[in-house]
């Protein structure tokens, strides 16, 4: 029995603990005025951090405490494990991107990086796509970085107005 204590404190000092440090900081952000994606409720948030960290506790145990486990079928359990904890960190990341009173959210291309960009540092913003009631947005900076912002084709005009407002570009339009 101290194996599965053993593994249940690694998992949640290394799963539980960051996932849970995530969503609380990220749950202090302000009122959105448009997300991306839609919002969760925290008892599924935490059950998604719970699922994760049931397996890679499942995984630790296997890998020190079951004897001499397979090499190859060891690999996979590694692999499988980090492919899961990487889609639950996309998923609590991603409820998050959208568009605030004084900055948007991004995610990146895997949707395991998060950017905060004030409206005062968008220079251009064209639109990519559109389709299946989403519009693909990328918003250029100043300084040459350039991000693509998802957001429901419903609030892209609250977004254009919001840069608007901010910026003050009077020939600044939704389809440039």
């Amino acid at each position: 029995m101290p194996g599965w204590i053993t593994s249940v404190l690694f998992a949640l000092l290394f799963v539980a603990a960051p996932l849970a440090s995530i969503l609380r900081i990220m749950q202090q952000l302000p009122k959105t005025l448009a997300l991306s994606h839609r919002k969760w409720p925290m008892l599924l948030n935490f059950a998604l951090i719970g699922i994760i960290t049931a397996g890679i506790t499942a995984f630790i145990h296997t890998a020190y405490y079951a004897g001499e486990p397979d090499q190859m079928a060891l690999l996979m359990q590694f692999v499988i494990s980090g492919i899961g904890y990487t889609f639950a960190l996309v998923l609590l990341l991603r409820q998050f991107a959208g568009v605030y009173p004084d900055y948007i959210i991004v995610t990146g291309g895997f949707g395991l990086v998060i950017r905060k960009i004030a409206y005062r540092k968008i220079s251009n913003v064209e639109q990519i796509s559109e389709g299946h009631g989403e519009t693909s947005i990328r918003v250029h900076t100043g300084q040459d970085i350039s991000a693509i912002f998802v957001l429901p084709t419903r609030y892209v005009s609250l977004f254009h107005n919001q840069v608007r407002s901010r910026i003050n570009l009077d020939d600044f339009g939704p389809h440039q």
